[in-house]
């Protein structure tokens, strides 16, 4: 793909760059889609549709990319994805989100935020070690396949916590397909899988290109504009429920995506590459910090029993926390 889009005038390639987020988006979305009625057809249950399907969809775009890149030896592409979508989500996603609508702050959020400060701290306590001696951090391979073991606990998890919430299933009418269906249907959860990942291989092609022409660093555009493409439907999610009066879905959807986006995303990033991926000097500068700041920020709102929602003002905080990250990131990436 790289070698395709080579030869090509730079503003083309931005246009692609583009034009391959907005698919991404919607593939992913689409995939999401079938595979939802492809499991309503095979009579699973729809709390194990949100606890896997869903919730996996909602991070689909940041898997295909970050691991794209990561086999393409573009490591700090693959993280830069990574930890910028969930700074994008806690800070702009939830920000924008409350700017429409208050978002409640349940006791399920600041479970979901309990462990994602754990696999935060699982993440990035290995590279310390060797920071400390070289200056230079690395995540081994071995804590991409612990990252990935735990994903089936946290799908677990999920489940428990759908079968605890009070909403009812509703029936679909449609179960009852036919097989020719059940076979149409997959193969377009198929098709949609492959589209997906050509969407993501032209993503990481067309931004290399780019950071090279430019002159700017791939982690700039990975943990910025790539993060922010890929955190679209989280954002959609949160405005929606959020003008709809149901803001808790938008929290529930952000905190799940940002565990996936450890778990999943950077622990698949990881285990595909022998002896690991080198952390460079930029995260621990700007990336890891202001994840940490985010959520500990968030964390005011999810254990402070005084605090139980993320009203206007709130809002407005978040969002002016995220322009701050991009600042910090053209100050100390370019």
């Amino acid at each position: 793909m790289l070698e395709l889009l080579l030869p090509l005038n730079i503003v083309l390639i931005i246009l692609i760059l583009l034009v391959s987020l907005f698919l991404l988006s919607k593939s992913a979305d689409f995939l999401v889609d079938n595979a939802v009625k492809l499991s309503k057809i095979l009579k699973i249950p729809e709390m194990v549709i949100g606890a896997t399907i869903v919730s996996f969809g909602t991070t689909l775009p940041e898997f295909s990319a970050s691991t794209i890149s990561a086999l393409r030896g573009n490591f700090g592409f693959a993280l830069g994805n990574a930890i910028g979508s969930i700074i994008t989500n806690t800070s702009l996603v939830l920000g924008v989100g409350a700017l429409f609508g208050a978002i409640p702050v349940t006791r399920k959020a600041s479970q979901k935020l309990s462990i994602l400060n754990i696999v935060v701290l699982l993440l990035i306590l290995p590279t310390i070690p060797r920071v400390l001696r070289n200056g230079e951090g690395t995540i081994p391979q071995w804590m991409g396949v612990v990252l990935l073991v735990l994903v089936p606990f946290y799908v677990l998890f999920l489940i428990a916590q759908e079968k605890r919430s009070p909403e009812i299933e509703i029936s679909d009418p449609e179960e009852a397909e036919s097989h020719s269906n059940l076979f149409l249907t997959a193969m377009l959860v198929l098709g949609a899988a492959a589209f997906v990942a050509f969407c993501a291989s032209v993503l990481v092609a067309s931004a290399e290109i780019i950071a090279t022409r430019i002159g700017i660093s791939d982690i700039l555009i990975s943990a910025t504009i790539v993060a922010f493409g890929t955190s679209v439907p989280e954002l959609t999610t949160a405005v929606s429920a959020a003008k709809t009066g149901h803001g808790g879905l938008a929290i529930g959807n952000v905190m799940g995506a940002n565990i996936l986006n450890i778990l999943w995303v950077t622990g698949a990033s990881i285990a595909v590459i022998p002896g690991g991926i080198t952390v460079p000097n930029s995260f621990y500068l700007v990336h890891f910090p202001a994840m940490i700041a985010v959520l500990a920020i968030f964390g005011y709102f999810a254990y402070n029993k005084n605090r139980n929602e993320i009203n206007h003002k709130e809002g407005i905080l978040l969002t002016g926390i995220f322009g701050i990250y991009l600042l910090a990131n053209v100050i100390f990436t370019l």
